[in-house]
């Protein structure tokens, strides 16, 4: 059930469970990258993914932030994947010239 009171990042509304074992199942079904989180706005159970990720020290996105890096090129799909579920945004990992991880481009390549 869609949350009528918490948003994602992305600003759409959340999905509601009503307990964390059906916040767990939906995470499996999901692939088992996201973790169940309790809201202490709404009292229900959300999903959150999860990763390592961490900032480039070197590389910088199109408007001069740090870009995000993954350890690993699965964690980055994992991660492209799920964005291009929630903000319909298609991104490919392609490794750090840096040689810190990955990171996730919009460009094809």
């Amino acid at each position: 059930m869609k949350s009528t009171t918490c948003r994602g990042a992305n600003g759409q509304f959340l999905e509601e469970y009503h307990s964390r074992v059906a916040a767990e199942i939906a995470s499996e079904e999901r692939g088992g990258n996201l973790t169940p989180i309790h809201c202490p706005k709404c009292g229900y159970w959300h999903l959150r993914l999860e990763t390592s990720r961490r900032q480039c020290m070197f590389c910088t996105d199109s408007t001069l932030f740090l870009k995000d890096i993954y350890a690993t090129r699965e964690e980055a799909q994992r991660t492209a994947d799920h964005l291009k579920k929630e903000k319909r945004i298609s991104l490919t990992p392609y490794k750090c010239p840096h040689g810190s991880g990955w990171h996730l481009t919009k460009k094809a390549p």
